[in-house]
């Protein structure tokens, strides 16, 4: 597992109350009491993606289920249908399970996307074929949740490996999008031989072949080159393609003791664009006074202006305290932070549940408005509770989201209340949340629907 990804999982998420009357609470009609699961308890507590909404309102999630035993795992693909309940159109029960390796380790799904032609992607990584590594993971699933044969040659299933430290190490996906076209972008971290990481992202045709017209080989691999010749840990968790067909690649340039928000736009031919930032990069501090910065981004959006929105964590106090807020940085089209947004176009949303706590924005999602709402976490003491959070367009907390802004919550789905938001979407204008969290006799996903009254949106309400 790549470094961000520790920093990020090492705890599982849970959650409080929400406040009634407001947009943020949740509703009630959805699941049962507002949430919904796949019934699973060996699902892995720490990997997950989705939820996506399908125009029909269908949700789909996917995580990793134990079904290999302890020391193995296989993609888990979850459909419920609009109002929370497991869809039985798809694969019999509204769940799926791959398997890449056979049993050899681990098959872990971090990443999910949806084709204007209903069919499913998912992506993360699987165990080398000597079990040395990983490489990226890619499957297709028809619509009816079963694997897509005209991909992956038959199969529906393919695998691609950077191998830039000899094929030993960890290429792991983390992302996944679908260009205008059908072509399939799948972004994340390959290993390099001096024991950093880099940017890694290939690009498939329809039919999870490589692309040749991108980078030459399907392929290409990058650092930001902030250290000086350090080994540096580069970890892609994010891409976007904006209206011009460019990648917009997002996550953490990780050098010594510093983490940086980082983005790179490539061309469609899979070269860096230098129209942005002069280079095709650029990365984002947030200091918080100690010349250190400590931010990690872990999800990203193009809004409808076209900005780049990137958010995460960052670290509100010196270093060594541990404490972080939700963080959100929006940069202009051509690279350059928008001083539009917040401070020099960075905001940190502090939920502050107990001192130096971990407040972590791992999803995005824009309204119509132009709000954009944040999901995560807020730790309080040993407790993860699920949190979200609404900005409005200048990057200031809209209170007529939960309260002030803010909102944790506690679905009652264990004794433990150990939930987590990991990523968020809209169902016509309600919000859609997902994560994981720990259920009776074991872990399980969950999704839950949040109220938005968009009558209101102006702040009458």
């Amino acid at each position: 597992m790549n470094a961000a990804s520790r920093l990020v999982f090492a705890s599982v998420l849970a959650g409080s109350t929400v406040a009634a009357a407001s947009d943020g609470s949740v509703d009630t009609t959805f699941g049962n009491g507002g949430s919904a699961r796949s019934g699973r308890t060996d699902v892995a507590n720490r990997f997950d993606a989705g939820p996506i909404v399908q125009p029909d309102g269908k949700i789909l999630a996917c995580s990793q289920v134990l079904d290999d035993g302890p020391s193995g795992s296989d993609f888990f693909v979850v459909r419920f249908d609009a109002d929370g309940a497991l869809d039985d159109t798809f694969s019999f029960d509204g769940s799926l399970a791959i398997d890449f390796d056979e049993g050899q380790g681990a098959d872990v799904c971090t990443a999910i996307a949806l084709q204007s032609d209903g069919k499913i992607l998912v992506a993360g990584y699987t165990s080398t074929t000597d079990a040395t590594g990983e490489d990226f993971a890619v499957a297709r699933i028809d619509s009816d949740g079963t694997l897509d044969t005209t991909f992956g040659n038959g199969t529906g299933k393919t695998t691609v490996g950077f191998d830039l430290d000899g094929g030993t190490g960890s290429d792991e996906a983390t992302a996944i999008a679908v260009q205008a076209d059908g072509r399939i972008v799948v972004a994340g971290t390959a290993a390099k031989a001096d024991g950093g990481f880099d940017f890694a992202v290939v690009r498939m045709l329809t039919d999870g072949t490589r692309d040749s017209s991108f980078n030459l080989t399907g392929k290409v691999n990058f650092g930001f080159n902030i250290s000086g010749g350090l080994a540096e840990l580069d970890e892609a968790s994010s891409v976007a393609v904006d209206s011009d067909g460019r990648l917009i690649v997002g996550g953490t340039a990780i050098y010594e003791a510093v983490s940086e928000f980082a983005a790179a736009r490539l061309l469609p031919n899979g070269q860096f664009d230098a129209n942005f930032h002069a280079n095709g990069r650029t990365t984002i501090s947030f200091d918080p006074g100690n010349g250190t910065s400590a931010a990690n981004s872990y999800g990203l959006l193009i809004d409808q202006d076209g900005r780049i929105v990137l958010v995460g964590a960052a670290s509100s106090s010196p270093y060594a305290t541990g404490n972080s807020d939700m963080a959100v940085a929006r940069l202009l089209p051509d690279g350059s932070v928008d001083d539009g947004f917040g401070t020099g176009g960075r905001v940190l949303v502090p939920f502050d549940l107990a001192p130096n706590g971990t407040d972590v924005a791992l999803g995005v999602v824009e309204q119509s408005d132009r709000k954009l709402i944040l999901s995560g976490m807020a730790v309080d003491g040993g407790t993860d509770f699920a949190a979200a959070a609404r900005l409005h367009d200048d990057g200031t907390l809209d209170a007529s989201f939960g309260s002030l802004g803010k909102q944790t919550y506690d679905f009652g789905l264990s004794s433990a209340n150990l939930q987590a938001f990991r990523n968020v979407a809209l169902q016509g204008t309600q919000i859609i949340a997902g994560g994981i969290s720990y259920v009776p006799g074991g872990v399980d996903m969950f999704v839950a629907r949040l109220n938005v009254d968009l009558i209101f949106a102006d702040g009458f309400e």
